[in-house]
């Protein structure tokens, strides 16, 4: 596909990304363009949030500056189908960070357009991308702040294993991971803050839903949460854990955007809303938190 970039600057705290249904009975609680820049500042307003599916481009970038006029910053965003990119992303109302928001980038643009926002003082806070090679598209947000951060993108799982490894030793830890490419070759796109984990980090790539349902009880039994996920190409699970309870977390494996937004509006209702999230193929995984 052609692409174009856009970029909307926005102000905003961060999170993770979308994905389809399990349930699990577990104390961690599972049932189961040229780009262009606008800024706000948001202020004192009320915590709240929505969910937007499965928009386009251009469809995004409209509701942005709707929900921007109504005090809302995205949280979490993922992209999905490569010849024909959709957002799925989650907006709350919060008044702290400024960002930038860019999507519709190729791989070949995106680590310039990186060098380009750290010296105006951005530095990535999360990337999503779906497709491969020439044809791979990306979503970047870029949060400014004082505190350092890394990212590295294709990398195969024996690179992303290694530079984890060097990065967590050098004090930094995931704060964002997607995983792209095809199901025989997938790629790994990751950011690194200083500091920000508690407690080890631990990383379970490429796990089957039941896998990944195990993995979460026994998880849980060490007193480690996810605090990352990615939903690979064929629907296989990548998983960030660090300490923290699971008490009060609801996690949602290969749900249809159908039973995605069922759920939504059932977890709403209760005073849940979504802390991780990411869509792939055509399914959404989400861990739903409630304060």
């Amino acid at each position: 596909m052609r692409r174009t970039q856009r970029s909307v600057a926005i102000a905003t705290a961060l999170a993770a990304a979308t994905a389809p249904l399990l349930a699990l009975a577990s104390p961690a609680a599972a049932e189961s363009t040229k780009a262009t820049h606008s800024t706000q500042t948001v202020q004192n307003l009320p915590l709240d949030w929505l969910s937007l599916d499965a928009l386009s481009g251009t469809q995004l970038l409209q509701r942005v500056k709707e929900l921007l006029g109504k005090g809302y910053v995205p949280q979490a965003l993922s992209v999905t189908n490569a010849a024909n990119p959709q957002y799925t992303s989650v907006w709350i109302k919060d008044a702290t960070s400024k960002v930038n928001v860019l999507q519709g980038l190729s791989a070949t643009s995106l680590p310039k357009t990186i060098t380009e926002q750290l010296k105006a003082g951005f530095q990535p806070k999360l990337i999503t991308g779906t497709g491969t090679g020439a044809d791979a598209v990306f979503a970047v947000v870029f949060e400014k702040t004082t505190q350092l951060a890394k990212s590295q993108l294709s990398m195969t799982k024996e690179t992303f294993a290694k530079v984890n490894a060097e990065f967590t030793a050098a004090g930094f830890s995931i704060a964002s991971l997607d995983v792209y490419g095809t199901v025989e070759k997938p790629l790994y796109a990751a950011v690194w803050v200083a500091g920000a984990a508690t407690g080890s980090v631990q990383v379970t790539l490429g796990q089957t839903v039941e896998q990944r349902g195990q993995e979460l009880l026994a998880k849980a039994k060490q007193g480690l949460r996810p605090v990352a996920m990615a939903v690979e190409p064929g629907k296989l699970i990548t998983t960030v854990w660090s300490k923290g309870s699971t008490t009060g977390l609801k996690e949602y494996l290969s749900l249809s955007k159908l039973t995605y937004t069922l759920k939504s509006t059932q977890l709403k209702a209760l005073g849940y809303q979504p802390e991780i999230l990411d869509a792939e193929g055509g399914t959404i995984s989400s861990i739903w938190s409630k304060s």
